[in-house]
This record gives structure tokens, sequence and C-alpha cells, in this order.
């Protein structure tokens, strides 16, 4: 008798662990970015059996629950690697009154709101459809993935009625596939009480460009040439003298000019005296680049541009920077072969001999919208140097010291989300799909922020000239914003502290000369100066005496050595004496 009473309080204590397992409340600061750091320390709620789905890969895994004042947040794990919104039948169902007798029945809770992720819609008290925009649904990652997190808001109203009316609420998650996993597993229950302990406040990132930093960066797809369309042209004016970018990659542009997109960022950002901007866009396709310093050259990859711009003289050195519209949806096959492409012509522009020669520690910069709602992998190769398909060659680290390139990942300036894709008219729910790629080596982000002005402070909003909606009705993209500093290792530096001989050229650019001016020790005689085109060829030299002068020039008209003018693009010029050489580059344009 006494064995069965123990063997009796032994399952009593038991159910009561479960129970209390089962129940939590955690007030946590969340950042949805898909990357899962701050779910750490969050304890899990409920570890689902592993292997007692009937079927298939999806076995339910461990679940999270915290929230803050205005989201309540899950952590998943799902046990197979997949598109979270598409082509899976997980199904979230939330009983949100805590009464079994409404809304639909599963696993012993009355679900008020049922959410299938798969199929991008759902339902409320079994009776209205519902999507993602009625409950503030975000989920992160927006590539495949074995887990993800999720954002519901809690302060919506639905038909009439607060989304959780009580201060707590029970969830299951049921794969309504052929796995048919139950998380929590049958006849036991998943309570979650909301933490109202309150959090340090969620800082608003500033609008105003970093101290310190070199120029400003904005990818923005502008959506079918919304940029052109007039019923527009006041939302693109507020959202582009807001952002006041130095350099942009411009997506979905279609049957326009260089000339045209440059003149319309003209119309919007006015150019300062002695200052223009440059564009270049890449035929047949959609993407542009424009810039406040000079475009040197351009190349034309499948559904990217490769732009080399010249920063001086904000910083003596060239920008490798990509414009990426690559391809959507279920294109995981094209979508890889654009990034391998892309990647192949990094590794060979770091390489001397190819159609590019990317001098040391040249920084790289890929940005636009790179459309990554696919496989992993494709994310991982733009950071990993990590090429699939053969034709491109190796695999190779892509940055300069070796390693991998930066993901920026930038937040809303005033919601713990990292989406720069919405729209109340799809059935997809907010995603991550335009990026910011970079050699983190030589570059750094100074301010970093996605501009969604729907939940931006008034006063902010007020100081810039802004409208809530205007970023919404301008297109279903948000402008992803950094402001970079360069930083060339020491090493690399081609003006070292103590180097005897100072050379620079103005005007840089030029069209119709250029004083290219020098100072030298006097105790070094016989100088050379030579001039060569970007192919490594001379076209012009001088047999220069050093003079007692502090300072020294040679006007050069553009002519070559047969007193011809050269074309515009690229020049480098070269002063040698004895064991010295030092050399810098020039811009010739129209």
């Amino acid at each position: 008798m006494k064995s069965n009473k123990f063997i009796i309080l032994f399952f009593l204590i038991i159910l009561i662990f479960i129970n209390l397992k089962a129940n939590q409340k955690e007030a946590a600061r969340i950042w949805m970015e898909g990357e899962f750091d701050d779910w750490v320390s969050i304890a899990t709620i409920y570890s689902d059996t592993s292997g007692d789905q009937q079927s298939g890969d999806i076995d339910f895994g461990d679940l999270k629950i915290a929230n803050d004042n205005r989201f309540v947040y899950f952590y998943l794990e799902i046990g197979a690697e997949l598109n979270l919104q598409d082509q899976n039948e997980i199904t979230l169902y939330l009983d949100t009154d805590n009464d079994t007798n409404t809304g639909t029945t599963v696993n012993g809770i009355g679900a008020e709101v049922k959410w299938i992720f798969g199929e991008r819609q759902g339902s409320y008290y079994s009776r209205f459809t519902i999507y993602h925009q009625y409950i503030g649904l975000v989920t992160a990652p927006t590539v495949t993935s074995d887990r993800f997190e999720i954002a519901i808001d809690r302060d919506k109203i639905l038909f009439g009625q607060q989304l959780f009316p009580d201060n707590s609420f029970r969830v299951v998650f049921h794969d309504n596939g052929p796995g048919e996993d139950y998380l929590p597993n049958i006849g036991e229950t998943v309570t979650y009480s909301f933490d109202n302990s309150s959090l340090p406040p969620l800082n608003s990132i500033s609008l105003q460009k970093a101290a310190g930093s070199d120029f400003r960066v904005m990818t923005y797809n502008v959506l079918s040439n919304n940029l052109f369309e007039p019923d527009l042209s006041d939302e693109f004016d507020r959202i582009f003298s807001a952002a006041d970018p130095d350099i942009i990659g411009l997506e979905e542009i279609y049957d326009k000019t260089p000339d045209q997109v440059k003149q319309k960022v003209e119309s919007m950002l006015a150019s300062s005296p002695g200052e223009e901007w440059y564009c270049d866009g890449i035929a047949g396709d959609d993407v542009f680049a424009v810039s406040r310093y000079p475009i040197i050259e351009s190349y034309a990859l499948n559904k990217s541009g490769a732009f080399l711009i010249d920063l001086t003289p904000q910083i003596d050195s060239n920008l490798l920077l990509f414009v990426s519209h690559l391809s959507f949806g279920d294109y995981n096959e094209e979508r890889q072969l654009e990034i391998d492409e892309m990647m192949a012509f990094i590794r060979e522009a770091k390489e001397p001999g190819g159609i590019l020669t990317l001098e040391e520690n040249t920084p790289i910069l890929i940005i636009g919208d790179l459309n990554l709602v696919g496989y992993a992998q494709q994310l991982e190769t733009l950071l990993t140097g990590e090429i699939v398909n053969d034709q491109f060659g190796p695999s190779f680290s892509p940055d300069w010291d070796s390693s991998d390139f930066a993901d920026l990942c930038a937040r809303s300036t005033d919601l713990p989300m990292y989406y720069t894709w919405y729209s109340e008219y799809s059935s997809y729910s907010p995603g991550r799909l335009d990026f910011m790629i970079y050699s983190d080596y030589v570059l750094s982000s100074e301010r970093k922020f996605v501009m969604f002005t729907p939940e931006m402070q008034a006063d902010t909003l007020s100081a810039y000239d802004l409208n809530p909606d205007d970023v919404t009705n301008a297109s279903d993209h948000v402008p992803l914003i950094s402001d970079f500093k360069v930083s060339i290792p020491a090493s690399a530096s081609t003006n070292p502290l103590n180097d005897p001989i100072k050379l620079w050229n103005t005007p840089n650019p030029f069209s119709d000369y250029t004083q290219i001016k020098f100072s030298v020790p006097d105790y070094l005689e016989k100088l050379q100066l030579r001039i060569y085109n970007i192919k490594g060829e001379k076209v012009k030299s001088y047999s220069l005496k050093n003079k007692e002068e502090k300072f020294q020039s040679v006007t050069w008209n553009r002519n070559n050595s047969a007193g011809k003018p050269v074309m515009n693009g690229v020049y480098f010029y070269q002063l040698t004496t004895e064991n010295i050489c030092k050399t810098n580059k020039l811009l010739i344009v129209h």
C-alpha cells in the first residue's frame, strides 16, 4: 500500500513539475533579426518530445516565450529547415481569453486565433479570415531555418475586440501536415502570463549622419518606377531629403536613362556649388547607382551592377559597389547562380590580371533588394564566399583579411524589427529582403537604420517634414541606410606621415587640364613624372629637375606623348626619384 502511495505521489510531483514548467512570464527585449542570441537567457517554457511526429522532418523542439510592453515573442524549434511562410502546415493556436468553450477546440484549449504559417492566413473565432496585419505578425529569419522567432502585436484590436483581453493566454503549435506533431503533447497545456515589468526604453535611432563617418549609403527598391510617378513625388521628395544619402542604390527603375535618374535625384537633393551627382545603370536591368562621387567604371552582371566609385577627395580610395535586384520568390537556383557570379567577380577583382584589379583593401559593398526569401545558403555564400555552382570557380574568403563579409542587419528607428519590406496588400508578412553586405576589415557602420515612417516618433517626423504614411505610400520596400567610415590599415596607406614625397592634383576630376603638384626634399634630384591609363600603358612622361621651391607643379592638358587628347576615364600619375616612387589617381570627365 505504501508503495502505491509513493508511486501516486511521485506522479503528482511530476505533473506539478510539468505544469510549473509550462507556465512562465518574462519581460525581455527581443530583437527580431533572426539571429537568436537574445533568446539564450530566456527560459524554455516547454520542450517537446523528440521524434514523436508520425512522419516527415517537422519535429517540434523547444518553445520559449517573452514579451515587452507591446509585443509577445515566440522562439520555436521545428526540426527541419524550411521557409516558414511557404509550403508547410505549421499552425499556431492562441487561446487569448482562457476559455475552452470559445474558438477552435484543439488539445484542450479554445483558440480564438488560428494561424497557418504556410498558407499565410488564419481565422478569428473560426468565423473571420485574418491576415498578418490583423495581428501584427512578424517572423524571422525570412530565409529557410530550423528555428524561428515570431512576434505578435499585443495592442491589436480585431473586429472590435482586444486581441489579448486577459493577462495570460494558452498556446498550441500543431503540424497539420502528415507529421501531426503537437507542442505541447496531447493532454498538456502551455500557459503564458504577461510580465508587465518595466524594461529600459527602446532607443530611437537618429536620422542625423553619424559624426566622423565618411559617407551615407541608401538602398531603395522604388517599386515599378514609382520614383517617377507625379502623384508620389512629394512622398519621395520627403524621404530622400530626410535620408540625405551620398551614395544610392536604386532598384525597379525601368526604361529610364542614367541621366533621367540623375536629374530626378538632383531635383530632390540639389547639389551644392562645385558638386554634382553621378549616375550609371545596367542596360536591360533595373538597377542604378547614384553617387556624389565619380563613378569610374561599371560592369554588368546577371541581376546586378558593379560600380567602381572614386571616393576622393573624401577618402583616398575607391569603393567597389554592387547594386543588386536578385530573382524573387521560388527561383532559388537562379538566385544562387546570380550570387555565385557576383562573388566570383569579387574573387577575381582581388587578384591581378582580371577585368578589374582592385587596389588592396579597397572597400567592397553589396546593396539592394536581394530577395533572400529562399534557401539560407544564399546568404551564407554572400557572407563566406562559399560558391555552390562549379562554373564560377572555387570558394574563397571574401574580405581582405581572409575573413567573412559582414551583414549590416539594421533595425527600424523606433521598433525592435528588422524588416525592409512591408505590404498590407500582400499575404506575405513583413520580411528582410534588402541588405548591405560589406568588407568590415576596412568599412565600419557608424549608424544604421531602416526608415519605417509609420512607427517613427511624431517629433522626428515633424523635424524632418515626414508624414507617417510616406514610406508605405511610396513603395512596398523601406529605405535601408548606413553611415560608413573607411579605415584603411596603416600598412596599406599610400600616405604615411613620414613620406618624404607629397603628391596630388587639382582639380580632380577634370575635363580640360589639371595641375599635378608635388613636394620633394632638396636632396633628391632626378625626378620622373609618368602618366598611365587604366591598362598600365604610359601615355605621357616628364623629366624634371628638383627646384628650391617648396611646392612645384606640372600642368597636364590631357594630351598624350603624340599631342593627341586621351579619352575620359581613370589615369594614374607616378612620381619617381632614385629609390622612391609615389602613385596617385586622377579622373577625366566630360
